[in-house]
């Protein structure tokens, strides 16, 4: 376990001697949070892990799946590889600086866009923390990484704003929006049937259980008010009435497939290191959009590391195994 320390009152919360890094936590006040439609907090949790850093040394912001935030990398697992098992392996050989933020919001997750009904978190990112970033730490190189919604936010934070990163890891990130959203959208229409959206957003808020076709209609739910809100309020892809697609709204969400924005944006991704992951049996069929990706890139002669593994969706810390390291060898 690393050194933890308060970085506001500098007092160390808990010390052990097995491990090398340390942890620092942190707060930004979060400018382009203020205001948000939600009412969801501004001044925001920052956790830094540091080991042997250097002025060389890279910065990578983490990006959690949905139904995360920045303190769930640091969960611990007794059944699998975590996150903090990689950063014991990453302490023996790298230097690295990793920013984890708090990007939790009353939808339960987030998936890094600016959205009129939940909030600027793609300027969070890629302006206050990145700001952030260059006040603590100076100039240096800042990658992108996360799975699920997270590596999604990375590919897409970096298409937005190719000048601020470096590259980005990218595990199973929503893609090729067809495969891994439509399926989920039946549930939620029976899901909601016979109430309204605010009905169904109210009382999923005031239960303390839910089920899993709950969850997976309030997550379709939350996928509509960051690709289609309109105004604060939230369009929904399909009729809350009959279920059917509303074509003019499914088109919003898919001006943000990453499938999609690379036909016209590949070039922005030239000279990133780029790194893309996936389970070969991904429960969501992630992996055909991110094999879409690969063979863009490809097909774009932009270099890019791309493997997939005998994997689903989850449990695919052990993943970072060879990403980090992919990247992490060139500032040895």
């Amino acid at each position: 376990m690393p050194l933890i320390k308060n970085s506001s009152s500098n007092l160390y919360m808990s010390e052990t001697l097995t491990g090398m890094h340390e942890i620092i936590i942190d707060k930004l006040v979060a400018e382009s949070l203020k205001g948000n439609p939600l009412g969801d907090e501004y001044n925001r949790e920052i956790i830094k892990i540091e080991n042997n850093v250097k002025s060389s040394t890279p910065v990578f912001i983490g990006l959690p799946g949905f139904f995360g935030s920045g303190n769930s990398f640091l969960n611990k697992s007794y059944t699998s590889f975590d996150f903090t098992d990689l950063l014991d392996r990453l302490d023996r050989e790298y230097g690295y600086i990793i920013v984890l933020p708090d990007t939790m919001t009353k939808f339960g997750g987030n998936q890094f866009v600016d959205s009129t009904a939940i909030g600027n978190y793609k300027s969070f990112i890629a302006r206050d923390l990145v700001d952030y970033i260059h006040r603590l730490y100076g100039n240096r190189d800042i990658y992108l990484f996360g799975k699920s919604s997270g590596g999604f936010g990375s590919i897409s934070i970096t298409l937005d704003y190719p000048e601020s990163f470096k590259g980005f890891i990218d595990i199973s990130g929503d893609s090729y929006f067809p495969y891994c959203y439509l399926p989920d959208f039946s549930t939620a229409y029976l899901a909601m049937k016979g109430k309204t959206l605010e009905g169904f957003i109210e009382s999923y808020r005031q239960q303390m259980v839910h089920s899993q076709d709950e969850l997976e209609a309030y997550n379709v739910v939350a996928m509509a008010a960051s690709y289609s809100p309109d105004g604060k309020n939230i369009q929904l892809p399909f009729s809350i009435d009959t279920g059917e697609i509303l074509p003019e709204v499914w088109n919003k969400w898919l001006e943000f497939d990453p499938v999609n924005r690379l036909s016209s944006e590949v070039e922005k991704l030239k000279g990133k290191k780029i790194i893309l992951q996936t389970g070969n049996r991904d429960e969501y069929k992630i992996n055909i959009g991110m094999n879409m990706i690969h063979e863009i890139l490809k097909r774009n002669k932009i270099d890019h590391y791309y493997k997939e593994y005998p994997n689903g969706h989850f449990n695919t810390n052990y993943f970072y195994l060879d990403s980090f390291p992919e990247i992490l060898k060139s500032y040895k």
